[in-house]
Formats: C-alpha cells, structure tokens, sequence
C-alpha cells in the first residue's frame, strides 16, 4: 500500500510540473528566438486596398542587457528603411504577459516547433478589437501571426503574418 501512495504521489508531482511548465512562457522559450537575423516577409491586409501585400522583412531578437527578462526585437525592411523600428518585449508576471500580451497557450508540436498564443486589447482600423498573436518558433523558422476579432463578432480574421528563416 505504501509503494502505492509514493507511485501515485510521484506521478501526481511530475503530471504537476509539467502542467506548471507549459501554464506560462519562460525565458527558455524566448531565448530560441535570439541568435542570428531571421529573415522573410511581412504579409499584411492592406485597409485601403482590401489585398494581402508582401514585403521583405528581417528581425534580429537580442537579451536586453542588465535586463535577463527584456529582449529587444529589431525589425528591418529592405525596401522601405524608413519604417525599420524595435520594441522591447518584456516577460512580465511569472511568464503570463509577453510584450504586454496576455499568455493563453503554449504547446510544443511534433516537429519541435514551439508555439505560443497570447492575446491583448486594442484598436484596428478605428473599432475596438482584441488581437491574438501565435508565435511559431524551431531552430530554422520562425513567424507571428496576427488576427484580429472585432469587439461585438465572434469572427477572427488575420491582420498580418511574419515568416522568417535562418
């Protein structure tokens, strides 16, 4: 009986840690979007065409430095410099908030891609929405994927795609 309740209790340990692993995004996960440029395309729903339009896109994700939990995120686009630009993607809340975004899921899928979902309010195209981000990391790709659902619809619809490689 007593081989039973230690068996039991180190299953039950072990299915809680697992479970507390994957309830939250670590600086591990971050840490495989650093390294060397990625680079790929942005593909955005143009509002004043109505079309999905394609531009050249790098990132390159460094460790803020004297900041463990703060990364900075650089964007470039060859073809239009002007509107190059990085943000500071901080791991806030014991790993529940990513770039002000709000953890919802993490999962790691067959192929040893992470991903990763989180959600967060604002505005598109002057209406109230929340926008979900889904992070899709391994060691040759990576890309973040933006839809957005309009306040009062149940639809979803992406905004805005960046894929990259190394």
């Amino acid at each position: 009986m007593k081989k039973v309740v230690i068996t039991t209790l180190i299953v039950l340990t072990a299915c809680w840690a697992a479970f507390a692993q994957s309830s939250r995004i670590a600086a591990k996960d971050v840490k495989r979007m650093e390294g060397p440029k990625w680079t790929g395309t942005l593909i955005y729903l143009d509002y004043s065409s109505n079309k999905k339009t394609s531009i050249k896109s790098n990132l390159t994700v460094t460790r803020k430095r004297n900041q463990p939990l703060t990364w900075i995120f650089a964007y470039e686009y060859p073809d239009e410099p002007k509107a190059n630009r990085s943000s500071d993607a901080m791991l806030e809340g014991d790993g529940q908030k990513f770039f002000g975004e709000t953890f919802v899921a993490k999962e790691y899928l067959p192929n040893k891609t992470l991903r990763l979902v989180t959600t967060q309010p604002g505005t598109d195209n002057d209406k109230k929405a929340l926008f979900r981000y889904t992070y899709l990391v391994s060691s040759k790709t990576f890309s973040i994927k933006k839809e957005v659902q309009i306040e009062g619809s149940s639809d979803w619809f992406q905004r805005n795609e960046y894929s990259w490689m190394r």
